[in-house]
């Protein structure tokens, strides 16, 4: 898209953005919430990818504390929850302090007094739940501290511009993520609150340690913040309490222990994070894809900044990463590719490797001392199709180049297909992996493991 067509996107984006805002500025906040409510509930309905999304992280979330039946009633409470406090968000900028209180009620203020009384900075750990905006809208709840928060620029300046004038008339100071951090350090060393919201994707740059048993790539800003300005982390959130009126929830000060690890202390942030969430979890932003892979490298033993598992938490309750690799066809190569499939197995504490084998060749994987699960083929059966869907696994790595398997692995719906370069494949893969060795020897298949993340010693050679 040209410079020229964007700028003239940006402006009708704009006009439409600020058009909704005077609508929204005569209508009563009930009916901006039950408006809100309905489109969400249709919504639900409409967009299949998101719904599906939705159910899946509710699904990774709650494991079997929830059937199918109540996934699905909660993702569509979620909606219609979302839906309602986005409305309710653009009408917040437009009210007055004093009105805006009515809608809200809180709890746990006392946890800040001590804090404000003795002049020590304040981080408001914050998950994405309910009306978050709103948080930036409020008058603050420790009035003799200067308020900020960390945010992530709009793509479109004109509505980030007219945002952030927004929130600034409110006493609230914003700094850009990618300004660095050196303001934001200079404004809590000077006895400032500043809020981040710590349940995004951190993607290659977080520690990657559970969430609700599934391990997911979270930033270590906020402990290491914390840490620097001598701030006091406090766990912060919003819930929606009935239509139209929201709780403020301060729970108890986060501390990082003497001699901690940042990595243990962002492990325990998760655990924060999960709390908040139990509280509400129609109100979590379920629609952002928190466990996503890390792609092209999703094995995360050789990560820069690695995993962290606390040390009271039971790795058979960890949530596997599932890994379905699609055999050499001939038997001799199998053998051949065993050693690769091994240290992808150990690629990362999560790993649960399935092997998808030819007819005859399972033999070599029960010979093997690997624990690996087998599915074996004989043909591309509806019945193999739907075991492979059932089965959600996280990627899907081709130790072959066969036309067939690629076309049904996409038909399965796998969100990530791995696989080396060649013209009959190429298009229905997601990492294409160039390989110069040949199919039967052992490195072609070292590569491979390489190429996602495999950490390979002279040892394995």
């Amino acid at each position: 898209m040209g410079k020229r067509h964007q700028t003239l996107v940006d402006w009708l984006t704009y006009i439409l953005f600020r058009l909704a805002e005077s609508i929204l500025l005569i209508a009563p906040m009930k009916l901006c919430f039950w408006v809100g409510s309905i489109s969400g509930t249709l919504l639900y309905f409409l967009l299949k990818r998101y719904r599906e999304l939705a159910i899946r992280n509710i699904r990774i979330a709650f494991g079997e504390e929830l059937s199918p039946c109540e996934e699905r009633r909660l993702a569509r409470l979620h909606f219609a929850t979302l839906a309602s406090n986005f409305l309710c968000s653009l009408k917040f900028g437009t009210l007055p302090s004093k009105k805006l209180a009515n809608f809200i009620e809180y709890d746990g203020v006392q946890h800040l007094i001590h804090n404000e009384k003795e002049k020590i900075p304040i981080i408001y750990v914050t998950p994405h739940m309910g009306a978050w905006e709103l948080l930036a809208q409020i008058d603050s709840i420790v009035p003799t501290m200067k308020r900020g928060a960390l945010y992530r620029a709009l793509s479109n300046k004109l509505i980030d511009k007219h945002v952030l004038q927004r929130r600034e008339t409110r006493g609230l100071k914003a700094f850009d993520r990618n300004d660095g951090f050196h303001i934001p350090i200079k404004h809590l060393k000077e006895g400032g609150t500043l809020g981040i919201m710590v349940d995004q994707s951190a993607a290659h740059k977080g520690v990657w340690c559970p969430l609700f048993g599934k391990l997911a790539s979270t930033s270590n800003l906020a402990p290491l913040l914390a840490k620097k300005t001598g701030a006091t982390m406090f766990p912060y959130f919003l819930s929606t309490v009935k239509p139209a009126k929201w709780k403020v929830s301060i729970l108890e000060p986060f501390l990082i222990n003497e001699g901690e690890k940042i990595s243990e202390t962002t492990a325990r942030m998760n655990q924060l994070v999960e709390k908040m969430v139990r509280h509400s979890p129609k109100d979590w932003f379920w629609l952002h894809n928190r466990w996503k892979t890390l792609k092209p490298k999703f094995l995360i033993g050789n990560h820069k900044r690695g995993y962290h598992i606390p040390s009271d938490f039971n790795l058979d309750n960890l949530k596997k990463f599932k890994i379905l690799i699609l055999t050499p066809k001939t038997k001799k190569i199998c053998e051949a590719s065993v050693p690769a499939i091994e240290i992808i197995a150990k690629g990362r504490p999560d790993a649960e490797v399935t092997v998808l084998c030819d007819h005859g060749h399972a033999d070599i994987w029960t010979d093997n001392k690997n624990q690996f699960r087998i599915i074996e083929k004989s043909d591309w059966t509806s019945t193999l199709r739907k075991v492979i869907t059932e089965s959600e696994f996280d990627v899907a790595i081709m130790f072959n180049l066969s036309n067939e398997d690629a076309i049904n692995l996409q038909s399965c719906g796998l969100p990530h297909i791995v696989g080396c370069k060649s013209k009959e494949t190429i298009q229905y893969l997601d990492h294409i992996i160039e390989n110069s060795y040949s199919e039967d020897e052992l490195n072609y298949y070292l590569h491979i493991a390489e190429c996602v993340g495999a950490k390979i010693n002279s040892d394995d050679i």
